[in-house]
């Protein structure tokens, strides 16, 4: 019996299946970076929100309410992030948040640069506090508005 292969397709696979492998595991990176993101910007949108519904005029005591019952505090829901950095203005009835972080990453670690920001996301929200009595003026204008 003769043999008809030559070892090429051990070669051709030993090329091959690094770039599958790293493929397969970018893919996996990029749900886990994406999922860190997103809790990270749900949590902005609550703090934002819920900093909006208050009526204390005080702007430390809304900070102070609003950073303690965050979604992220003292709660372990990321998944790859060390932390995250939350800058929040309260002033003139508007609630403003950024929120920043980095996911850590084996390339992250390997790479030394301090300019090396593949891994970061940043995310701004802001809202404005609402009025009720003055909610319910406007919609009752709207409605004698309709009704003429």
């Amino acid at each position: 019996m003769k043999s008809t292969l030559h070892g090429y397709m051990t070669l051709e696979a030993s090329l091959i299946m690094p770039f599958v492998w790293f493929s397969v595991f970018l893919v996996i990176f990029a749900g886990f970076f994406q999922y860190d993101r997103c809790i990270a910007e749900q949590d902005g949108k609550m703090i934002v929100l819920r900093a909006s519904e208050l009526r204390e005029k005080d702007e430390a005591e809304v900070i102070r309410t609003v950073i303690d019952k965050g979604e992220l505090a003292g709660k372990k829901k990321l998944l790859f992030s060390d932390g995250i950095q939350k800058e929040f203005h309260f002033s003139k009835g508007k609630a403003n948040i950024k929120i920043s972080g980095k996911v850590n990453t084996i390339l992250s670690s390997l790479i030394k640069a301090e300019e090396f920001h593949a891994f970061d996301y940043v995310s701004e929200y802001e809202a404005e506090q609402y009025d009720p009595v003055q909610l319910i003026r406007t919609c009752r204008r709207f409605v004698n508005y309709g009704k003429s």
